[in-house]
């Protein structure tokens, strides 16, 4: 696939046209150009991370428990979605073009994993809610997005501020941060009462 193959550098039309095998004008009639095909792609793309991806995982995490604490659920999410993320090249590429390419090109596929994400984070939720006073959007999104630039990197680098990224050994350390890091932010304080 030309995405996967050559980036967001390698793609356009002509390129799609030839992976494809048909000719360019066909393309345009079905589509209208290259924004509206991604567009498309994105809505039925196999690598976007969904809720069953999340549960299948998360149901390991937990032994097959289910889990109703949101701290924990938030733990889980972001762990498992890194988990599956690093085992996914072309989402990566497409996170990192999301940062480096032109807006019109990247932006329909960038709505598209935004909208999935949301969607799937809300199902694997389960209607458990934030604790009162946290703005728990906020404090996901940043820890998401630590976690995805650590993916990113480890595309790049053998490691980040001197951590190493490259075994699950080493990615079980981040996890572990991660974890004591949202029960931080997410369980209500203990009683101090006497």
């Amino acid at each position: 696939m030309v995405l996967e193959r050559d980036g967001f550098v390698g793609l356009g039309v002509n390129a799609i046209a030839k992976e494809a095998g048909i000719g360019k004008p066909l393309i345009y009639r079905y589509f209208g150009g290259l924004a509206p095909l991604l567009e498309e792609f994105g809505k039925d793309a196999h690598f976007w991370l969904g809720v069953a991806d999340i549960a299948d995982e998360a149901d390991k995490e937990a032994g097959g428990t289910r889990v109703d604490d949101y701290a924990e659920l938030v733990r889980m999410a972001i762990v498992c979605y890194t988990r599956i993320l690093r085992q996914r090249p072309m989402m990566q590429e497409i996170m990192a073009s999301e940062l480096t390419s032109p807006a019109e090109l990247i932006e329909p596929l960038a709505r598209a994993r935004r909208g999935a994400a949301r969607e799937a984070t809300r199902k694997f939720m389960h209607g458990v809610e934030p604790p009162a006073g946290v703005d728990a959007d906020a404090v996901y999104a940043i820890l998401l997005s630590g976690f995805q630039h650590l993916v990113l990197r480890a595309r790049v680098a053998e490691d980040f501020w001197g951590l190493p990224l490259r075994s699950d050994e080493d990615w079980k350390r981040f996890e572990k941060a991660i974890g004591f890091i949202i029960h931080r932010v997410f369980d209500p304080p203990a009683s101090t009462d006497d």
